[in-house]
Parts: structure tokens; sequence; C-alpha cells
């Protein structure tokens, strides 16, 4: 191949991309890895979750990268009830400029060809895919995949935008200085707080540096003006009534799909020689928004399809593999996700023993340590939404 074409050309450097780059790249395959930015700060909490660590531990164990394992997480009911839960299994946290340099890294040192650019254009011609970029070159390849976020160019151009009923809306604040750590009670600890009439919740992560504020809510269900009102007043709650100077503090915001339950059915993540994976795809827990493990895991199901799990597959007809990745996110991850879409409402607005369903899990959890069992294996990934409110039943009633 000339210097300009490769077998896999990837739009977006982030954690998805960069996981599938290393993947193909360590089978031998040319890889192109397209971004603009290289590793950067990405607008999110950089919560790693535990199954994410444990599934994934080659990639985070002894990296050497600055992270914070945290084991203690509180909630915050809407009607002011709060409950800690010392978790067996940490959340890791990182900057995300961080991870996404730790995963591009490992990228390039298996052997991608990672080019600083957006890419601009594309078309297919006699079964393969001319690419153009802002620096007006054109590159070659086989594959295209699209793994440049929510807001993807490669999606709008093959499949549309993800509709507002798809979509969340998330903003924040990283609190800087080292200062900040210790005027927190517990700079060890994750919060979350579900407010009243929001579909969705704030946190709280404390990283290395910085302490992570944010809110995620449905698109339009709040003005933008509301949702900084509810931040801002989180941020001032966790700090004892007064903000930080403002120098400290650093706004962000960002979109984040979380699909309604009538996309699932009809979602395309494939099409003739092209696939999208992570949150370019919609792969995003449609309850929590988070999408770091999904844009993992459908990396490793993409490249399990094109080369194999051992990575020694010769080349094989690529609409047959990307055919095979369609089925295997579906039955690896696509039905709890759904199952989540439609649970939804449920879990921010509906009734649980009288109570708003948050309200009254952690009145439970506070007195039942079956209810806590089960709080704490939907918080490290291992509790199915299908059987979440059956599960908290039996547990409730369930004598210890």
């Amino acid at each position: 191949m000339t210097e300009n074409c490769s077998e896999y050309a990837i739009a977006g450097g982030g954690p998805a991309g960069a996981h599938l780059a290393t993947r193909l790249a360590a089978a031998g395959r040319s890889v192109l890895l397209f971004d603009p930015r290289g590793a950067w700060e990405k607008p999110c909490g950089g919560g790693v979750p535990a199954r994410a660590v444990r599934e994934f531990s080659h990639l985070f164990k002894d990296c050497g990268r600055p992270r914070n394992q945290v084991y203690r997480l509180t909630l915050i009911s809407p009607a002011g009830k709060r409950i800690t839960l010392s978790l067996k299994q940490p959340f890791e946290i990182y900057s995300r400029e961080v991870l996404n340099r730790l995963l591009l890294d490992r990228a390039l040192s298996a052997g991608a060809r990672f080019v600083q650019t957006s890419v601009t254009g594309f078309l297919r011609q006699n079964g393969e895919w001319r690419i153009t970029t802002n620096g007006r070159e054109e590159w070659r390849a086989r594959v295209l995949v699209g793994a440049d976020g929510a807001g993807s160019f490669l999606r709008r151009r093959l499949v549309g935008i993800f509709p507002v009923r798809d979509v969340s809306i998330a903003f924040g604040y990283n609190v800087e200085d080292s200062k900040v750590r210790r005027e927190s009670e517990d700079p060890d600890e994750v919060i979350i707080k579900f407010p009243t009439k929001l579909t969705g919740y704030l946190w709280a992560f404390p990283r290395t540096d910085v302490i992570n504020f944010g809110v995620i809510s449905k698109l339009g269900e709040k003005t933008s003006d509301e949702l900084r009102g509810l931040l801002v007043n989180f941020v001032r709650d966790h700090f004892g009534g007064r903000l930080p100077e403002p120098g400290r503090m650093k706004f962000f915001g960002a979109k984040i799909p979380t699909l309604a339950l009538p996309s699932w059915s009809d979602l395309k993540s494939t099409g003739e020689g092209w696939a999208l994976i992570g949150d370019a795809a919609g792969f995003a827990d449609p309850i929590t928004g988070e999408g770091i493990y999904y844009a993992l895991k459908s990396s490793d199901l993409l490249a399990d399809a094109l080369v194999g799990e051992d990575g020694n597959l010769p080349a094989r007809n690529y609409e047959e593999a990307l055919a095979r990745y369609e089925r295997s996110w579906r039955k690896e991850f696509g039905r709890d996700l759904e199952q989540a879409s439609s649970r939804l409402q449920q879990f921010y607005h509906g009734r649980f023993f009288g109570h708003a369903i948050s309200d009254a899990v952690v009145r439970l959890a506070r007195t039942h340590k079956g209810v806590r069992i089960v709080l704490e294996r939907a918080l490290m990934g291992e509790q199915s939404y299908s059987t979440l409110k059956r599960d908290l039943l039996r547990r409730a009633f369930q004598v210890f």
C-alpha cells in the first residue's frame, strides 16, 4: 500500500477509536487514526466503572498514569436522604486527557498511524473509501469506522444525526487547585445527587488534581439556565455554602447519546464498508450516560469480527464481518441498554413503596443489607436493568 492507503481508517482518537486501532494494528493490519486534537480534556467525569477496570484490566493495570481509585460512593435522594456505600471494587477516575493519552499511546505502540487532522469528506468508489481531511490530503481505506463521538461527522453523513429524544445534555465544572482537595470533607468519595423532577442527576468526581462536578439531563427537559442553577447550587453546597473563586472553575458542556426505547429496534451501526462504535453508534447507558465501558466493548467486538479474538485470522469478507459485529453488540449489551431505555422514566419518576424510587431505595439501603447488595451490583455494572425492580423487591423482603 502507498503511504496514504490503509486497510482501515478510523475517525476519532478517543477510547473507542484508539482501542480499536490498537487491536487492529496489533493483528498486523494497516490502520489510519484521524483526530484533530489527539489526547484532549473531554468534558465528562472521567469515571471508569468497575466492570471496565475488571474486563479491560490489561489497559489499566500498572499503567503508570495518574488516577484516583475511589471505594466510597454517596447517593443523595430527592428528599435529601443519604447513604454511603463501600465498594468492593473501585471506580478509577482519570482526567480524560490522561485516559485518552494512555489509549492513544497504546495504539501508536501497536503500529497505528496517527494523523492529527479532521476528516472532512469521504466517498465510496470501487470497493474502497476516498477520504479527505482538513489538510486537503486524500487518503484511501477499505473499511471506514466512525468513533468521533455523539456529534459524529461520519454518523451525520452515513445515517443522520441523533434526534432530540436520543440525546442528553451535560454541563459541568472542573474545580482546580490541590487546595480544593483539602477543603472537601471526603476527597476520596464520589457523590451522586438525584434532584426532583429531573431525568438525570448531579455528580462530584474527585480526580487527582481537580473535582469534576456535573449535571446530566435529557435534552429539552430543562433550560440551560435551570441546569446551571442546579449545578451552581450543588457546587456551592459542596464547599459549605460558597463557590470557589472563578479562576479555579473551568466550565464544560457536552451532548451524550441516551437512546429512547423506539430507537433501538432500527439502530444502524454498520453498512457497506463502514461501522460506528462508542458514542458515535449511540452506545451509552440511557439511565446514567456512562459510555467508557461501551466504547471499549464495542471496539473489542468490532475487532473480534474483523480479525478474530486471537488476531490471527486472515482477511475475510468485510460485509460478513460487519454483520457479525452488528449481531454481537446487540447480544452482548444491546438488549440491556434497550431495557434501560424502557425503564428510564420509571427510574427517575416512578414510585416504589410509596416514595420516589431513588428515595425508597436509599431509605431501604440505609437499613437493609440485601438492598445495599443490589445497589452495589448496579453501580459495578453487574445488575441487569431488566431484573432490577424484581431483585430489589426480593432482597427487601429477605432476612439477613
